[in-house]
């Protein structure tokens, strides 16, 4: 009889599985491709016993001889099942090969690659937690501290020096975890400022987030970029303005930021971690957006560049004063490829015409944002407080605040503007409206610049 086969979690694997009474899933990221797995039903459950007993047999074993039928052999029968389905993990990046090989680093571009929408499981799984009103996302401003000062930076001038403690933030983790957390977000201000961040990374990997870091890497020193290694996160976000550092400091007001940022993300990058480059794009650096794609290029790394400089959160309006106003710029920049492009950090992406009975947006759908001092929001681009941790548990909000029925109420069809020519590019964040003139169902003229923009600018592609 043949002998039960040993096998492998790759590093850099986070799983998670959810039991519904319509449907098993489990997901599985292995976060060095940018791989992503969904299986569901029987393959959900034997998947996750594997990856729970960190490769041994036993369990699933036991659970496939329970609920399936295997011939005159079951044993054997089960065992050759399972081989092939361990082949199949294995070309998923799930397990290791039969050779004890690694698996490969995956396209150098993987960030921006992801970012298309066919390529992207994502989005179908966020539609399985909003159906499922599964807390899936959250993203933490650990901070709004900063050592850099950008000129366009939507934070407020005077902001709440209040933080969370670390042993809040473990009790944040603790409860996003128990109401079926999967994926975080760590961002600020600066992370680095954080003498406590690496604590922070550390409470990541115990439970099991699939993390993502938005940080400027200036402040980071080799032990806390080795910790960032460490951690396998699905990916860390680095401003870069300008392929010029002398220009790309300007923006950040700090002398060598550039050279610094610059220097951590080639050490993430030799480590195999995928590192994506956001350039929003201002009326004075948006003429070199070529420059950062090649420099990106050259560096292995994601590229996506933002046109939407927003109000602060405050409602101050300075940031504007920063915005691309020139039509032939703006064209110019809408004739990249669109997974390069986004806006409010969501990938840029043509509608198919107006559907006006569809969401206004997608704001606590499947996620929330807590800023430093603890309030609660649906997303990062929204102000609105919803409860304050850790007084309101994450749970009650959750669960129990009148926001998520008031908005879900709301529709395209609520926007005056729905039938306009150029709905179908236009790209809508209502946390955005809101800061510069708040209403959070009436765009902005500067949103309905970049519609007409980009109309133009396919218009061109179309006929080229």
């Amino acid at each position: 009889m043949k002998e039960p086969t040993t096998f492998s979690i790759n590093s850099g694997v986070f799983s998670r599985i959810y039991r519904w009474p319509d449907r098993t899933v489990s997901i599985a990221y292995h976060t060095p491709t940018r791989s992503v797995s969904t299986l569901e039903g029987d393959s959900a459950e034997v998947w996750w016993r594997l990856f729970e007993s960190g490769g041994a047999t036993d369990s699933v074993l036991d659970y496939m001889l329970a609920h399936g039928e295997f011939g005159a052999d079951p044993q054997s029968g089960a065992r050759e099942t399972l081989d092939a389905f361990a082949q199949h993990l294995e070309e998923s990046n799930l397990l290791r090969g039969p050779r004890n090989q690694a698996p490969s680093c995956g396209p150098t571009n993987a960030v921006a690659d992801l970012a298309s929408p066919e390529r992207n499981p994502d989005q179908k799984i966020g539609q399985w937690m909003a159906d499922h009103h599964v807390l899936y996302n959250l993203t933490l401003e650990t901070t709004y501290r900063c050592n850099e000062r950008c000129v366009h930076c939507y934070l407020p001038e005077q902001a709440d020096p209040q933080e969370l403690t670390l042993d809040q933030i473990d009790r944040l983790f603790s409860e996003f975890h128990a109401l079926g957390g999967f994926h975080l977000g760590l961002t600020g201000g600066e992370v680095g400022v954080r003498k406590d961040f690496g604590d922070i990374l550390d409470l990541a990997k115990r439970y099991g987030f699939v993390t993502g870091i938005l940080s400027n890497l200036t402040r980071f020193s080799d032990e806390m970029l080795a910790k960032i290694i460490d951690l396998r996160p699905k990916s860390v976000s680095c401003s870069l303005y300008s392929a010029r550092p002398e220009l790309h400091d300007a923006v950040t007001r700090l002398q060598g930021s550039f050279d610094r940022s610059l220097r951590a993300i080639q050490t993430l990058r030799e480590a195999g971690v995928t590192v994506a480059i956001k350039t929003p794009l201002m009326k004075h650096t948006a003429a070199g957006w070529r420059e950062v794609e090649a420099l990106a290029d050259r560096l292995g790394c994601g590229f996506q560049m933002d046109l939407n400089i927003t109000a602060k959160n405050d409602g101050g309006l300075s940031p504007l004063a920063q915005r691309v106003e020139d039509a032939e710029t703006a064209e110019d920049v809408f004739s990249a490829p669109l997974y390069r492009i986004t806006l409010m950090n969501e990938p840029l992406q043509a509608g198919a015409g107006p559907d006006l009975s569809a969401r206004l947006c997608g704001a606590g759908a499947a996620g929330l944002t807590v800023s430093p001092d603890g309030t609660i929001r649906p997303c990062i681009g929204m102000s609105e407080p919803l409860g304050q941790f850790p007084a309101d548990t994450l749970a009650r909000i959750w669960h129990e605040s009148p926001f998520f029925e008031r908005w879900t109420q709301l529709s395209l069809a609520d926007v005056p503007c729905g039938r306009c020519a150029d709905f179908r590019t236009c790209s809508r964040c209502p946390g955005a409206w809101h800061a510069e003139h708040g209403s959070y169902t009436r765009p902005t003229d500067y949103n309905c610049f970049l519609a007409r923009a980009w109309s133009r600018a396919s218009r061109a592609v179309a006929t080229s």
